[in-house]
């Protein structure tokens, strides 16, 4: 492969930084680059694969910030017995613990978010229950104790995601009528515009990990290509 050249146009650094926030949470990656490598080769042998938005259209919502009224929503949104998928670092023992005793009998493999470090992954059956625990945890604890994603699912259909909940847009599949999404929009006070769907383009993470393997043929003017990277994609 011939020498990266970093200098690369916004709108590619950009896409490359969305891909980035996916490969590391909160971490600095000269700290365990050998860990980060081994993992970003696992993914692209397929570990976290799994469903994810696949309709051609989806509807993406900003601007959602409060998780109360978020969990009040999903009532309007969802069906009872949909599936919640929860994944996050640094999940609570006995938030996790509540999570397992909901746990489907038939849990199907979800695309996973994060990639380095591994982080926790919960499937719950919805309820009345669960939406009711949530919303008082979320009334109280960190978000990070309960998830940094979510989703739902229904049997092999993704419903929605929302990367870095409560920070990020969620993005609502067309297997759920509009009407639906329209109720739980006007429940919020925030609004939907529909956008193409982009699937996951595994030559993110390939350029990557090739980047991390031969860093002397990376190319910057006055610092490490990681922490400029690192300073660049995270806004740093």
């Amino acid at each position: 492969m011939p020498t990266a050249n970093i200098h690369a146009k916004p709108e590619d650094l950009e896409q490359s930084r969305q891909h980035f926030q996916r490969l590391v949470a909160g971490i600095d990656p000269d700290n365990d680059p050998e860990a980060v490598k081994g993992e970003l080769r696992a993914i692209l042998a397929g570990r976290g694969d799994g469903i994810d938005l696949n309709t051609p259209v989806h509807w993406a919502v900003d601007g959602i910030s409060q998780p109360q009224g978020f969990f009040r929503g999903l009532k309007s949104l969802l069906t009872p017995d949909d599936i919640l998928y929860f994944e996050g670092t640094s999940i609570a023992k006995d938030v996790g613990d509540f999570y397992e005793r909901h746990r489907p009998c038939n849990p199907v493999a979800v695309v996973r978010d994060c990639v380095f470090p591994v982080p926790d992954i919960y499937h719950t059956v919805l309820s009345v229950e669960v939406l009711s625990q949530l919303e008082t945890w979320a009334s109280s604890r960190p978000t990070e104790e309960l998830f940094h994603h979510i989703k739902a699912y229904r049997r092999e259909s993704l419903l929605f995601t929302f990367h870095d909940a409560f920070a990020g847009c969620l993005r609502i599949s067309e297997h759920l009528p509009e009407t639906a999404v329209q109720a739980f929009c006007h429940d919020l006070g925030v609004t939907a515009r529909r956008e193409p769907t982009k699937q996951r383009d595994p030559e993110q993470l390939r350029r990557l990990l090739w980047m991390m393997e031969n860093p002397e043929q990376v190319h910057f003017a006055w610092e490490p290509w990681w922490k400029r990277l690192w300073r660049r994609w995270t806004q740093r």
